[in-house]
């Protein structure tokens, strides 16, 4: 059963595209992640729709590890989880009804909240504010 009701492959695939497109186009995320993937964007691409098919659509496809992956990147900043949650939001509010664009995002600040926490997280603080299970906005 889908975690978000309605959402299919075909809508993952759509959002997945036009995030990273958004993503590519950042002045600083941009840089970062082409500077990591390269001429690779199509496998990474594949790879982030398994990703999200494996969350929203519980199809158990994904073996990545994305906390290493994540880890690894030398010049990964804590305000560039901001910037991506930031352009994720604007993807979803586009692409889909305001519930399920909620439940969406609230899902990926799940995983963002995880990745942050994995780099940047101690017992003395905690991840960004727009890393929190609900935008601030939306109460």
């Amino acid at each position: 059963m889908p975690l978000v009701d309605g959402i299919k492959a075909a809508d993952i695939s759509v959002t997945v595209d036009r995030f990273y497109d958004a993503v590519r186009q950042d002045e600083r995320l941009g840089p970062l992640f082409d500077g990591i993937i390269g001429d690779r964007w199509p496998v990474h691409l594949d790879k982030m729709k398994a990703f999200w098919r494996s969350v929203l659509l519980r199809t158990g496809e994904y073996h990545g590890r994305p906390v290493p992956a994540h880890n690894g990147i030398v010049d990964l900043q804590s305000s560039d989880f901001e910037r991506w949650i930031a352009l994720f939001d604007a993807t979803t509010e586009e692409l889909f009804d305001p519930q399920g664009a909620t439940a969406i995002q609230a899902v990926a600040r799940r995983v963002g909240s995880s990745l942050w926490l994995a780099r940047f997280g101690s017992p003395f603080n905690s991840p960004p504010d727009a890393l929190r299970s609900a935008r601030p906005n939306s109460t």
